[in-house]
């Protein structure tokens, strides 16, 4: 075979390879997909639940609100409450009468003398069955006393009358004459239907430290 023989100005081309581009490696995933699966999981849980509590039937338990005057401004208000005593010594039953209101919650704001009285004490009465005790708080030193209490969960609001609290204390040693207990303006009631306290009047005791025995004092509504 003969060999072709280049022709003056002839040359050879040699063909080019086309240039590489590099490929950029995969980035991951923002997020795996596990993850995002469970969170996905999670979120329409929570949905759920809160459609759950927005249906219930269930009545919910609200903080009080801080209003200063124990009054309510409706005048459907017809809860009224009263200091007592009772028939064991050193100890007073504060009263509840709601008239036709459907009470849902207690604040009870007390103040007595530390000076007289000590070791006090309050707990539920009965007018609440098993009730969600939401503040208990008792001051040695100022001399008061704070107790909110109310339904607890499933069960309906209440009217009528009965013991909200029972207040337990000793006399100090070598004091006589009488002291006082009385409500303070916060004291407060809530009922079904009402976003403002249903309270009407609130009556404090004078305790008599001679005798353990009480006697009912003028009325100290505000």
């Amino acid at each position: 075979m003969e060999e072709t023989a280049l022709q003056p100005n002839q040359t050879t081309i040699t063909p080019q390879q086309p240039p590489v581009v590099p490929v950029p490696p995969k980035k991951p995933p923002f997020m795996p997909k596990k993850t995002l699966a469970l969170i996905t999981v999670l979120a329409l849980i929570t949905l759920g639940l809160v459609g759950l509590a927005v249906y219930s039937n269930a009545p919910q338990i609200t903080k009080i609100p801080n209003i200063t005057n124990p009054k309510a401004t409706n005048s459907q208000a017809q809860t009224t409450l009263a200091l007592s005593s009772g028939v064991e010594v050193n100890k007073e039953n504060i009263q509840i009468s709601t008239g036709s209101n459907k009470v849902t919650a207690v604040q009870l704001e007390l103040s007595y003398d530390p000076k007289f009285l000590t070791n006090v004490d309050i707990a539920p009465g009965s007018f609440f069955n098993d009730p969600a005790v939401l503040l208990k708080k008792i001051d040695p030193e100022t001399g008061t006393i704070s107790l909110a209490l109310g339904l607890g969960m499933g069960q309906k609001a209440i009217s009528g009358t009965g013991t909200v609290a029972i207040l337990t204390f000793t006399p100090v040693a070598g004091q006589s004459g009488e002291t006082a207990v009385n409500f303070l303006p916060k004291t407060q009631v809530t009922a079904q239907g009402y976003a403002q306290s249903v309270l009407k009047s609130i009556t404090g005791n004078t305790i008599s430290l001679t005798s353990a025995s009480a006697t009912l004092s003028s009325p100290s509504a505000h």
